[in-house]
């Protein structure tokens, strides 16, 4: 069967860019690995230049309703002691605020709406093979079944396999040393009013890091949570992916004793616990090959400290989409813009996501008595403007 461009991938960048291609005619199909799943994932955030994509999709709202405006980012160590508070993307400066959201929230609406348009998604598809020749490619899965199309566009996260098959002696991801345990939590004493509703606490103690917040405001008293925790040992090995909840629960409940509530209560009161390691990309020296461009976390892989990966994944949709729109040449040239215009930024993002993650390793006394300086400097100092660049980022639509 034949589409003009084949997405591996149905996450966050696969469908955006789906939709983005249908609005400029372009005919697409996207493949998943794993079965359709609508609840999937914890929480996160949705940064202001991620939610100006959505905005141009037409999906902000839905966002926005289904989630939390988040206004302020509060940075508290293990005590209690509170070190600085910034603004976190309020709609009164970038035009759109921030949303902290189910991750399921974001990924239904670009579902629905790439079904609602008619675009193809197949899911257990896992990809095995890859012809990609000029003649166009053709994407070979698991199940015996093969898809030709005139582009292929990976966008099959981190561990991406397109990555793999372009560029088999390429860069592979690696462990950062942080494992990330998280999910949600209800109790009564989490209900929250309408300011500490729209706060992100980000908690940091001697021995890893521990962020919540309020993502839905029909849910007062329940909160999305993660833990940052040092594993130095290869997390493939019997590690805590392999633990029970409640395993996992006591464990955390024993390296968070001495942390400020409402950490215990969180802890006590989640329900599920998502888990694994936290892995990085070294940077590609390509992000295409012949017919086949990798974009979001395959391309360019972040980790979560800057909360920008969805974000991300949404600009590199919504550019593609608008190169191959108004493109004068082939796809040659339509790569090595798209390359042009994204290595930058996408670079800088993911610097300063390893440089917050630093501040997340497990610390002697004094270091983090350091840290807890410098990020109360900081937030004094540059709290307004810390997130300025990456924030106000927007991308033209329109010609």
């Amino acid at each position: 069967m034949k589409h003009s461009v084949l997405i591996i991938g149905g996450g966050i960048a696969g469908p955006a860019l789906a939709i983005f291609l249908n609005k400029v005619g372009i005919a697409a199909a996207i493949f998943e690995a794993y079965p359709r799943v609508d609840d999937i994932g914890g929480g996160f955030q949705i940064a202001p230049n991620g939610m100006r994509v959505l905005e141009q999709i037409g999906l902000a709202e839905e966002v926005i309703e289904n989630g939390i405006e988040s206004n302020e980012f509060s940075f508290e160590n293990q005590q209690g002691k509170l070190l600085g508070r910034v603004p976190n993307g309020p709609a009164r400066i970038y035009g759109i605020p921030a949303v902290v959201a189910a991750r399921s929230v974001v990924h239904r609406a670009l579902v629905r709406e790439a079904e609602r348009l008619g675009i193809s998604i197949l899911y257990r598809k896992r990809l095995r093979h890859l012809t990609n020749n000029d003649a166009g490619v053709i994407a070979e899965f698991e199940d015996g079944s093969a898809f030709e199309g005139s582009l292929l566009i990976g966008a099959d996260g981190v561990h991406s396999r397109t990555r793999d098959l372009i560029f088999p002696t390429g860069a592979q991801p690696f462990y950062t040393g942080l494992f990330t345990i998280g999910g949600f939590a209800s109790h009564p004493s989490l209900t929250a009013a309408d300011v500490e509703m729209r706060r992100m606490h980000m908690v940091f103690g001697r021995e890893g890091f521990f962020g919540y917040g309020h993502f839905d405001k029909s849910k007062p008293d329940t909160v999305i949570w993660l833990s940052h925790l040092k594993r130095d040992w290869n997390p493939q090995s019997l590690d805590y992916k392999f633990w029970s909840n409640e395993e996992l629960r006591n464990d955390l409940l024993a390296r968070h004793r001495e942390w400020q509530e409402p950490v215990g209560t969180i802890l006590r009161s989640a329900t599920e616990l998502l888990r694994g390691p936290v892995h990085d990309l070294p940077t590609l020296p390509q992000w295409s090959k012949g017919r086949v461009l990798l974009i979001g976390d395959a391309a360019h892989a972040i980790s979560p400290h800057a909360g920008q990966g969805a974000s991300l994944a949404l600009e590199d949709a919504m550019l593609l989409g608008k190169l191959l729109r108004d493109s004068q040449g082939g796809h040659e040239q339509v790569f090595a813009q798209f390359v042009q215009q994204r290595r930058s930024r996408v670079e800088r993002v993911i610097a300063e996501a390893r440089r917050r993650g630093d501040g997340k390793q497990t610390l002697t006394p004094t270091a983090a008595w350091i840290r807890d300086r410098v990020v109360s400097v900081l937030a004094c100092v540059s709290g307004a403007r810390m997130n300025n660049w990456m924030y106000s980022y927007k991308i033209a639509w329109e010609s």
